[in-house]
């Protein structure tokens, strides 16, 4: 049985658009409760304080504002943001007809999607890619194509795109070359770099998966996607928590728009790779080499440019967001 404690949270909202303005935030009643161990929101007093409309079933919570279309499901774990799955840090709470969402999901996903971005904007001048494995780590490997070359591929690929709007583009490794996931994010770090993306290949024993999926670092206190058992430790990359999930976001829109591939989500993990940089960072995963179809397509270079396309605009998406 599930024992609840309902609270008020006196919240100041960061402000809500109409029409293109920004209008003064107001304080709004955010009723809240503990249960199942954590703190969750009302998520239709949060969706109201966000100026969003609010349809509902047995099924479904649609949240709409603008073009911004969300959709939560009672009891599960996973949500939609504009048709791209998006993996919750918690189930969304039911406590009778009444949805609660995980504070740590309202603050560092719900809040920064349908809120203004002026508290996430950051300076975007130096990008850092990194190509996953290399040297004597191959990475995961498939009938004719091994991660590390796929990786590389693509990051130079992405890079090209990158110069040609403006932006300083370094890679982690150039060549086929070890490299150690402490020494990438210090590489990073070194730079000064403004965001960093990770690039990885997947792989599965059951060889019927496939698609692409996107990670961030999950927040301090909450449960990565693969795992049921909340974390405390804070990194300094959580320092970003926010912008970590809205690059993340626009990294797998993006990539799904250009490729059509199958939408595994944006995930959350305390990857080693994404824990110690000091700017917004994810970790993109562009397939299975387990699986036939997917490991054609990567070895494509026709499908390589879709992907680099859709990483690329995935990163100029993000950037431009920020200014909304």
């Amino acid at each position: 049985m599930r024992h609840f404690r309902n609270t008020v949270l006196p919240l100041l909202l960061f402000g809500v658009f109409f029409g293109g303005a920004l209008l003064d935030a107001a304080p709004v009643r955010l009723r809240s409760i503990w249960a199942a161990g954590r703190r969750s929101v009302h998520l239709l007093d949060a969706a109201s304080g966000l100026g969003a409309t609010v349809s509902r079933s047995a099924a479904q919570i649609a949240l709409s504002r603008g073009k911004e279309r969300l959709v939560f499901y009672p009891d599960r774990r996973y949500a939609a943001f504009n048709s791209v799955r998006v993996n919750l840090c918690y189930p969304l709470l039911m406590q009778k007809t009444n949805p609660y969402l995980a504070k740590v999901d309202y603050d560092n996903l719900l809040v920064p999607f349908l809120g203004t971005r002026l508290p996430y904007k950051h300076k975007i001048g130096r990008i850092v890619i990194d190509p996953g494995h290399g040297g004597r780590d191959r990475g995961t490997a498939g009938q004719h194509l091994q991660e590390k070359t796929i990786t590389l591929n693509l990051a130079n690929r992405v890079a090209n795109i990158l110069r040609a709007y403006g932006y300083k583009v370094e890679l982690t490794r150039t060549r086929d070359a070890t490299l150690s996931l402490g020494a990438r994010s210090a590489y990073a770090n070194k730079r000064g770099a403004d965001l960093f993306v990770s690039i990885h290949v997947n792989s599965a024993a059951d060889r019927s998966v496939r698609g692409i999926e996107t990670f961030c670092l999950t927040p301090e206190g909450a449960a990565s996607s693969n795992s049921g058992k909340p974390v405390a430790s804070r990194y300094a990359g959580n320092a970003k928590n926010p912008n970590n999930f809205l690059l993340a976001y626009h990294l797998q829109r993006a990539m799904l728009l250009q490729t059509r591939a199958s939408d595994r989500g944006v995930k959350f993990a305390r990857f080693a790779v994404l824990r110690d940089i000091r700017c917004p960072g994810a970790l993109v995963e562009v397939g299975f080499v387990s699986n036939r179809s997917d490991e054609a397509n990567l070895g494509s270079a026709a499908y390589q440019d879709k992907l680099a396309r859709g990483i690329a605009a995935g990163i100029l998406n993000y950037h431009r967001s920020l200014s909304r």
